[in-house]
């Protein structure tokens, strides 16, 4: 069994973060503005819980959205809400994680030249786990998010894609009788829309930054 200590969580959560950030700031200097600035992202697919949280359930399901803004053409800030059903095992009790957060997202593909989409996102947040009949075991807590995605275009605004997260939970066992630090991964399939909210005609993908 994968076992994630509180350290490296936050190790793995903070590189992954870093990255992406660093990677933001050069896509805010650089880049395009995209026509299609606003996006929509729907998202399905199993979740695997690890950590102390395995030890109460087994895989189960995720449903994801997420609404972006790409304040250029390879940066998206995004905000996102997730929640995993998890089955629970050995007698306890089934468990249900809402995690709300906020990141950035990185493209390192150029929607101009290629259908394809490459990306990795980070972000920062809360996670509320509870468990079915217990509410002394419900609790929020301190979460961090990373994954990549690959997608390929449908349409100029219109995507599907196929995701890998990790989403870490930073919590602690003398605050919450059972749990310590855990992380899921969710695997998911989707799409994403994207649109202007403008009434501009769109006459290509992308436009060129003012002078």
């Amino acid at each position: 069994m994968i076992y994630f200590t509180r350290a490296k969580i936050i190790t793995i959560s903070a590189i992954v973060f870093l990255f992406s950030v660093s990677n933001s700031f050069k896509a805010i200097s650089q880049g395009e503005n995209p026509i299609f600035p606003w996006n929509v992202e729907l998202r399905a697919g199993p979740s695997f819980p690890t950590g102390s949280l395995a030890n109460r359930v087994s895989t189960g399901f995720n449903v994801g959205a997420r609404l972006g803004y790409s304040v250029r053409e390879r940066l998206i800030l995004r905000t996102d809400l997730t929640t995993e059903l998890l089955p629970g095992i050995l007698g306890f009790d089934d468990s249900q994680i809402w995690h709300y957060s906020a990141g950035v997202e990185y493209l390192f593909t150029d929607q101009g030249q290629t259908d394809w989409r490459i990306s990795a996102h980070g972000g920062m947040g809360a996670s509320t786990i509870t468990f079915d009949d217990i509410s002394e075991l419900a609790s929020t807590n301190l979460s961090f998010n990373y994954g990549l995605k690959l997608g390929r275009g449908i349409t100029d605004n219109f995507d599907w894609f196929v995701s890998v997260m990790g989403r870490s939970v930073i919590s602690d066992s003398q605050n919450n009788s059972s749990l310590d630090s855990f992380t899921t991964f969710p695997i998911t399939i989707g799409i994403n829309h994207r649109f202007n909210l403008n009434d501009k005609p769109v006459t290509d993908k992308f436009e060129q930054p003012p002078n």
